[in-house]
């Protein structure tokens, strides 16, 4: 190429010499004025000199430059910087990718990186330490030559170039993988191209972690639990368990210890140095719940926050200064440099959803058009039912919230948002709130959040009856407003009468101060309250059975929102003083359902559940059965009452009159005493043992298996231990009672 610079020049320069001045008018040629060229001699036009190159520009000069992702990296030019002949390019490899387990192979900028002057190629002759090898994080446990970025990790630098002497500006830069960079010197850089990096030590210390401490897989029932983390002069310790569902079968295997990587504030990263050498990957035994796991580290090079990185689970970030775990979303670039990262699209939009949800919460029982604003003209909900729920339906609603329990998020839209409605009532503790979940999605149209679907998962009860609250010294009854005064009171009373009556007979640690009742005017609202034939039901005990959490573990159950229902037009049928059907013997059965509500669990047995009613209510019902009773079968351990198909109720009555012969025989023979601790036996079953037989997933028909499964694991042994009969002596001993008492 520069043989054809030179003739270009060589021609430019002739046509110029034989041509007129630009500035001139052509000169008038007489035969004197200019000598004839001589043979021997030819006139030789006069050479330009060629203008020497201008002297480079010195100093350091902005480029700023942000490559795409390549693989999840990215590389960054801040700066470059002139110095006589040499060229320094400072440059930063930044892992802004997704959250991933792939390898990445390693950078080499020791061989990669190139500068071109003109049409010149030329090598480093110099760079930082850190690039004079593969960049390829300290990743322990992988043989080859591959290495595993966090995001937020850094590697900064510079590499120098010497400049040919006839070399003119702009330079390019040039690393494999990612776009070539101009570099024109024309932007001074004033600062510190690394001027804003943490400055100080990593702060030693002791961090106990007891709340917001636990993280899941992203895929498997897997939990992370960050115990302690220790920092020191000889490094960081991290004490973790892990822990998983007894009998979890992991398919595939996890990331083992080694993997848990962590990029400190100033973006170096670095992996565990000590670690169980024995433990392949992070999941316990089948047969363990959970296992304890330290991890040692190199102590971390600058101060500020960790993010703590391993694959399946989500970014953690641990903040020395107030001792904090929390889970981050990655934002599109590096957390370095960002003590508090901000928030991502997703993170938004929950954020600004949980605002609409509050400003509906706090219109609910006063404004009621609140939740028909948030829709969407089109949305796929039930306006009127809304408008219903939002009413508060004239019951003592307060302190009512709409929480976000999950959903997919992003930054016009949400999906298959979990919605939760929570309340509590005039009268009642504040902790004690009933909760009705929802699904629900949104859009975000002309910068507002709009409701586009909602669907009530369980409608709450003052929509399907509104009504107006009446009360007694313990109990609030909810009735339908144009319920006479009359027939309000006299079933506040008899409630009233109840509770004096079985608070004296069942233990006092139960027997709460206030209970909630409502009375369902007739069949078809009863059916919409209940769910329940209000051919075959007289009234229904509500109480939910929710786990309690210590230290992120489920260490028991409690029971609450416990609820009377009362079929007020079924029990018209029958004489106000009949033992069985009358209203108030219905009454005093559904209220020692919810007295006896705090040890009363999903596998505790139906004949104790039934029997317990049916005994302490007063209700003979057990001699209702006349047939012969061949044997129990698995009255004693099952927890189904009422069958499906059971048209007239007959095998359903058969159940009850059992339960309530069965609960008879057992106070008879054992006193109250025994009978109220073998009730009890069964609310205090451990929690392992629930969790052994609950399944992962499945339909109802698995759950109700499995709470038959930890009834039959539990009957035998509580039998001995309560009554000293096992199962087939129980029954014996029944079976006489029976036939003496016919």
């Amino acid at each position: 190429m520069i043989w054809k610079i030179f003739l270009a020049l060589a021609v430019g320069v002739a046509l110029w010499a034989c041509g007129p001045r630009p500035s001139e008018r052509p000169a008038t040629l007489t035969p004197t004025s200019t000598p004839r060229p001589s043979p021997t001699q030819p006139l030789r036009p006069t050479a330009t000199p060629t203008p020497k190159p201008e002297a480079l520009s010195q100093g350091r000069f902005a480029v700023g430059f942000v490559s795409p992702p390549n693989y999840g990296l990215v590389m960054e030019i801040p700066a470059f910087e002139i110095q006589g002949e040499r060229l320094r390019v400072y440059a930063a490899f930044a892992h802004r990718g997704e959250r991933s387990s792939e390898f990445y192979a390693p950078l080499e900028p020791g061989k990669s990186a190139e500068l071109y002057a003109g049409d010149r190629r030329q090598r480093p002759v110099g760079m930082s330490e850190n690039f004079e090898e593969d960049i390829c994080p300290e990743y322990p446990r992988i043989p080859r030559k591959t290495c595993l970025w966090i995001v937020g990790a850094v590697e900064r630098g510079w590499f120098e170039f010497e400049i040919p002497k006839d070399a003119q500006p702009p330079f390019t830069f040039r690393f494999p993988g990612f776009n070539k960079v101009e570099l024109q010197p024309t932007s001074p850089f004033s600062g510190e191209v690394w001027g804003n990096l943490p400055a100080g030590p990593f702060p030693q210390g002791e961090w106990a972690f007891e709340v917001g401490n636990r993280f899941r897989h992203s895929s498997v029932p897997v939990d992370i639990v960050f115990r302690r983390i220790r920092a020191d002069a000889g490094g960081l310790e991290v004490e973790l368990q892990i822990r998983q569902p007894k009998g979890l079968l992991v398919l595939g295997q996890l990331p083992g210890p080694a993997e848990m990587g962590v990029v400190d504030a100033a973006g170096h990263q670095m992996f565990p140095i000590r670690f169980p050498e024995d433990l392949k990957e992070m999941a316990p035994p089948r047969e363990a719940s959970r296992i304890d796991v330290a991890l040692r580290y190199p102590l971390p090079t600058a101060r500020g926050p960790l993010i703590f990185r391993l694959a399946g689970w989500p970014l953690v970030r641990f903040d020395p200064e107030a001792g904090t775990l929390v889970e981050v979303d990655w934002d599109g670039r590096a957390f370095v440099l960002a003590p508090t990262p901000t928030p991502s699209p997703a993170q938004i939009a929950r954020g600004e959803i949980a605002a609409l949800l509050e400003q509906i919460a706090g219109a609910v029982g006063r404004s009621p058009e609140a939740f028909r604003a948030a829709l969407d003209p089109k949305a796929e909900a039930d306006p009127d039912l809304l408008q219903a729920v939002a009413s508060g339906g004239g019951w003592p609603l307060r302190a009512p919230r709409l929480e976000v329990t999950g959903g997919k998020f992003e930054a016009e839209e949400a999906r298959d948002v979990r919605v939760e409605l929570s309340t509590s009532l005039e009268g009642f503790p504040e902790e004690e709130r009933w909760r009705y979940p929802a699904k629900a999605e949104f859009r975000k149209t002309n910068g507002a959040w709009r409701i586009v679907r909602w669907e009530w998962e369980s409608v709450p009860p003052w929509a399907r009856l509104p009504g107006r609250p009446w009360t007694s010294e313990h109990f609030t009854l909810i009735a339908p407003p144009d319920l006479p005064e009359g027939t309000a009171r006299a079933v506040l009373t008899e409630l009233e009468e109840a509770y004096q009556d079985l608070s004296a007979r069942l233990p006092q640690e139960i027997v709460r101060p206030r209970y909630l009742a409502v009375y369902a005017p007739d069949r078809k609202t009863f059916r919409d309250l209940t769910g329940k034939d209000a051919q075959m039901f007289l009234g229904v005990a509500f109480y939910r059975t929710v786990p309690v959490e210590a230290d992120g573990e489920v260490v028991g159950f409690r029971t609450g929102e416990t609820m009377i229902i009362l079929n007020a037009e079924g029990v018209k049928g029958y004489r106000a003083t009949d033992p069985i059907g009358g209203r108030a013997a219905v009454l005093r059965h559904e209220l020692v359902h919810v007295i006896l509500a705090p040890w009363t669990r999903p596998w505790t047995p139906g004949w104790l559940v039934e029997g317990a009613a049916l005994t302490y209510a007063g209700q003979p019902y057990w001699r209702q059965l006349r047939e012969e009773i061949q044997g129990l079968g698995n009255m004693t351990y099952t927890t189904q009452f009422g069958h499906i198909g059971d048209i007239f109720g007959t095998a359903t009555a058969r159940q009850y009159a059992m339960a309530s012969a069965m609960a008879e025989f057992v106070r008879e023979r054992y006193g109250d005493s025994v009978f109220l601790a073998l009730y009890r036996a069964y609310g205090d079953i451990p929690v392992d043992v629930v969790e052994r037989h609950m399944p992962m997933f499945g339909m109802q028909m698995m759950i109700q298996a499995s709470m038959d499964a930890i009834a039959r694991e539990s009957t035998p042994g509580f039998l001995q231990q309560h009554l000293g009969v096992d199962p087939t002596a129980f029954e014996e001993e029944f079976l006489k009672w029976w036939k003496a008492r016919r």
